[in-house]
This record gives structure tokens, sequence and C-alpha cells, in this order.
């Protein structure tokens, strides 16, 4: 039985000034372009904002070179959600985007293998229960410190979503801008 997605999502990590992706990135990277091959998806979808200070680049376009420069991926395959900041971001930007596609339903969401967890139950409750959510992870040197980094920041999204119902769009992104400090101005420029 072949497996159909209606799009892979895949999630950057960082990269150089010049927009070179790093280890981590590329080998996300990589798996995004097998399993688009491999299982003939209509669409990749990449993640990032430009969010360095020394340049302009935005990791979803630098994500989107590495996959022309793959020969595996057409051009016209890729959108980019750019305007997210992190994996909550990824989730209700990519939603974004997908959602004027009322026949997409089932998405591959490829990250690092360490991240699957708080990916999954990110996506989960941003996409809602009309979506079908699957998380891979390309493999990295795990550390105790991403675990436990892992662990804070799940507990940190329950914390800042809490009360908002799963897949409930208009609430999920007024919360962004009022309680997430990437989002809200604490950190990074509101939205």
């Amino acid at each position: 039985m072949k497996v159909t997605y209606s799009a892979i999502i895949v999630l950057g990590n960082l990269m150089t000034k010049e927009g070179v992706l790093n280890g981590e990135s590329t080998a996300r990277m990589d798996v995004a372009i097998d399993h688009f091959f491999r299982y003939s998806v209509p669409f990749l979808i990449t993640c990032g904002w430009a969010y360095r200070d020394d340049s302009e680049i935005q990791i979803s376009e630098a994500m989107y070179q590495y996959a022309i420069a793959s020969e595996q991926v057409p051009a016209n395959s890729i959108l980019k959600a750019n305007e997210s900041r992190d994996t909550v971001g990824d989730a209700i930007f990519s939603k974004q985007i997908v959602a004027s596609n009322s026949s997409w339903n089932k998405f591959l969401i490829v990250t690092s293998d360490y991240h699957v967890d708080r990916t999954r139950e990110i996506f989960n409750f941003i996409y809602g229960n009309n979506y079908t959510i699957e998380v891979v992870g390309a493999i990295t040197s795990q550390t105790p410190q991403q675990t436990a980094s892992e662990s804070k920041s799940l507990l940190a999204f329950r914390d800042t979503f809490d009360g908002i119902l799963s897949g409930d769009d208009e609430a999920i992104y007024r919360r962004l801008g009022e309680e997430h400090p990437f989002y809200n101005g604490v950190i990074h420029p509101q939205i």
C-alpha cells in the first residue's frame, strides 16, 4: 500500500549569513527530499523567517534553494511559510497555506529526531482533528541538553495555549500574538 501525503512540511534549524544550511537543516532537507521523491508527494513546504541579524535571507528560502539544487523537487512544488519563527509558528503558518487547499488532509512533518515528540504534539494541536499528521526525524547526535530543552519548551507551549481548543485557528493566532514571546514583541517584533 502506497502512502500518500498532501504535502511534506520541513522545519528549519540554522544557516550561515550567506544562507548555507547547517548540518541539521541539511539532514532534515535530505529526509524531506527523499520522502518527496519516494512517495511522489505533490508539494514541499519549507518553514522559517529571516532570523539572523546579519542576513536578510529567510531560512525557508535557503531550504527552497537547497531543494532546487537537489534536482529532485521542481520549483513549482515548493511553498514557503516564511513568517514562522519557531515550531509553533511553523505549524500555524504552514496551516495557513494548506487551509486554502480543501482536499489536503495528510501531512508528513520533517524535523530532527530529538524534536519529533514536541513537533507532533504542537502540529496535532494547531491543525486539529481534520488533518492527519505524521512526524519523522532526521538522525542527530542527541544531547541531554536538547532533551531538557524540548521538555521545557513543551511545557511552555502547553502553558501558552492553555484553554484554547485544538484547531481553533482564530484563538490560536490571537494567543500567539498576545502570549508567545517570539511573536508578542518581547523577543522579536510583534506580529
